[in-house]
């Protein structure tokens, strides 16, 4: 995973999750953020929507982040089966990567002007990450005298 000075960059959730369905689905093809104009049939789209960041304790934050899953299909009966698929095998892995995921919601499928059935989804995933501290310079010799 690429990190950005010890954090987590934002880009490696991304591209775990896309990952993650393309094991679950390897005939379907994955684009990461922009929707095409033109979606073809078996597709999927993973968006960033939000962050979220929450103090817990004086030595970690909270990072709570939402995606949007979209999935394409020619046919309105093909795209609930995928998106119930999908929604099982996030809550069954509980963690993708080194986020842990919260929910995920999915909409009814709605046809589109060019014709193809879509289902919108939302994954909302948690992690947990340590504040930088202050380093200090090590002892390199204690002496203790005794009386």
């Amino acid at each position: 995973m690429r990190e950005r000075g010890g954090k987590l960059a934002l880009i490696d959730d991304i591209v775990a999750i896309e990952s993650f369905i393309k094991a679950q689905f390897p005939d379907a093809t994955t684009t990461k953020q922009t929707v095409p104009t033109a979606p073809t049939h078996n597709s999927f789209v993973i968006r960033f929507l939000n962050d979220d960041r929450e103090t817990e304790t004086r030595y970690h934050f909270r990072i709570d982040r939402e995606y949007q899953i979209v999935y394409f299909a020619s046919k309105a009966e093909q795209v609930l089966p995928k998106m119930d698929a999908l929604a099982r095998a996030f809550y069954e892995a509980d963690v993708i990567g080194r986020v842990r995921v919260e929910s995920f919601a999915f909409s009814q499928p709605a046809k589109t002007e060019s014709g193809m059935y879509v289902s919108i989804g939302i994954l909302e995933t948690s992690a947990r990450e340590a504040r930088t501290q202050t380093q200090y310079p090590k002892m390199n010799k204690v002496t203790v005298n005794q009386r």
